[in-house]
């Protein structure tokens, strides 16, 4: 071999060298934006839940100063909602593909509502960008059996990008059944709001409720947007129900609703989901408000007991003066599972969406405020605990945890 043949054969292997490292060089080593970009939807007027939800999002990302390692993080909160707190289709919509849109996007914090979740989903899904929800509590967003088409319409990728800290409705509804009959309530009246949440869990609880014994007289959806509740309530009082369950939202006239329904001279108990968990219901039903019972999946804010949980509710009050809502904590639990799915992202691979979902999926288990969690496969956590509240001397108070039988 002559010295030129030599010398070609050595700067061949030397390009082959260079070309393998470089290709072996993004799989081994981090190569990590400067800056990304979190969004979070929710209602942020109105009632005073979607505030304080987004609020404890905020909190997680003060606490790391909105930077991970070299990374910058920008927070993004945005308002779904109308002036009265109602959630928009339309402005969930284009949150959500605002967001998608943004090629520094990782992750889609919300919504509160799980219609609004069916609305954003498919969305930040044909965007491979994760999402995750601090409230929505639908079985069918990620569950097969309850409504024709669910889970998978909201998957069009048929990958799952959604995931949530909270649990589920089927869950609650059981526990407000038996905590019903425990309550030897006999007979009741189911209303609902109209929308994915309210409806759907009015029907799961009126099921659990008659496997529980006690007698269906009647449900209604009532007009989310009226004044007026009387014809409803009319019929309502000639059924002369034991319990009143009411499903559906307080931004969806729940205070009005309960106002009216004393004002008719309507005696029975009154009882609702989590989303009725809110001060506002004290605020515009004023007395009529007392004695109301409501579940909530977990133990309100005040009630934590974990170091986490306790260092959540100190630091919210410290940070914006006044007692958390109900789910503000889940809403630090999603910003801390998005913290962390970054942090781990940018150890392992590239701190880029697709680096951020695949870093959200591997993770074992998160600190909680009520407990460590896992995320299954479906994107639902592994918490179950319920809690039975009641509204006494004009505020809410917690009664018990209940147990599911």
């Amino acid at each position: 071999m002559s010295k030129r043949q030599r010398k070609a054969a050595v700067m061949h292997r030397f390009g082959i060298a260079i070309l393998a490292l470089a290709v072996l060089l993004p799989a081994c080593q981090p190569n990590n934006p400067a800056e990304v970009y979190v969004y979070a939807s929710f209602p942020l007027r109105g009632p005073k839940i979607g505030k304080s939800v987004a609020d404890g999002v905020q909190l997680a990302f003060d606490e790391i100063n909105n930077r991970i390692g070299s990374i910058n993080v920008v927070l993004v909160s945005m308002d779904d909602g109308d002036a009265v707190g109602q959630w928009d289709p339309r402005q969930e919509a284009v949150n959500a593909q605002t967001a998608v849109q943004d090629p520094l996007a990782v992750a889609y914090i919300g919504p509160m509502n799980s219609g609004a979740a069916k609305v954003s989903l498919p969305i930040t899904n044909r965007g491979g960008l994760l999402q995750i929800s601090p409230t929505t509590t639908w079985p069918g967003l990620t569950k097969p059996g309850y409504a024709q088409g669910e889970p998978g319409i909201f998957y069009p990728t048929g990958v799952r990008t959604f995931f949530r800290t909270t649990p589920t409705d089927e869950v609650q509804s059981l526990a407000a059944a038996q905590w019903a009959r425990a309550l030897n309530f006999t007979s009741f009246y189911a209303l609902d709001d109209g929308e994915t949440y309210g409806a759907g869990i009015s029907s799961l609880f009126a099921r659990a409720a008659e496997n529980a014994g006690l007698k269906n007289l009647g449900h209604q959806t009532i007009d989310k947007t009226a004044q007026d509740y009387s014809g409803v309530l009319a019929q309502v009082k000639a059924a002369n129900p034991d319990l009143v369950y009411f499903g559906g939202t307080v931004a969806n006239g729940a205070g009005r609703l309960l106002k009216q329904m004393r004002d008719q001279g309507i005696t029975a108990a009154f009882m609702g989901p989590d989303a009725i968990v809110d001060t506002t219901l004290i605020d515009e039903a004023g007395p009529a408000a007392e004695g109301v019972y409501a579940t909530f999946v977990g133990i309100p804010p005040s009630k934590l007991t974990s170091d986490l949980g306790r260092r959540f509710y100190e630091s919210y009050k410290a940070r914006y003066g006044v007692e958390p809502e109900a789910f503000a904590e889940y809403g630090y639990d999603a910003g801390r599972a998005v913290i962390a799915a970054i942090q781990q992202a940018q150890r392992t691979s590239i701190a880029d969406r697709a680096g951020v979902l695949a870093a959200l999926r591997a993770i074992p288990s998160f600190s909680g405020t009520s407990e460590s969690f896992v995320f299954s496969p479906s994107g639902d956590t592994s918490l179950r605990q319920v809690s039975g509240n009641r509204i006494k001397d004009g505020a809410f108070q917690f009664v018990n945890v209940l147990t599911l039988q």
